[in-house]
């Protein structure tokens, strides 16, 4: 990631109400979404359905959590440790 993106989420990263903001639209946005059952659908579609659901959702608490990272220079690059 570019430098300039880590100083602008670093600047979000450190003020709470901004991330409770953005995370309130987020969520807003998925709770509509999980009225998505309709009455001619399969399980197997049902089934599709509440996966991508569910895992919309994991993508975006952690993308929340790598933005929460960046709090006054918390982040650091993540080394592969060849030893294990």
């Amino acid at each position: 990631m570019q430098d300039i993106f880590r100083d602008k989420l670093s600047i979000i990263a450190n003020d709470d109400l901004l991330i409770k903001a953005i995370k309130a639209v987020f969520d807003e946005e998925v709770a509509k979404e999980q009225n998505f059952i309709q009455p001619n659908d399969t399980n197997i579609l049902i089934g599709e359905k509440y996966r991508a659901c569910e895992k919309a959702k994991q993508i975006i608490e952690n993308s929340f959590a790598e933005i929460v990272g960046y709090q006054q220079g918390k982040k650091t690059n993540k080394l592969f440790n060849k030893e294990r």
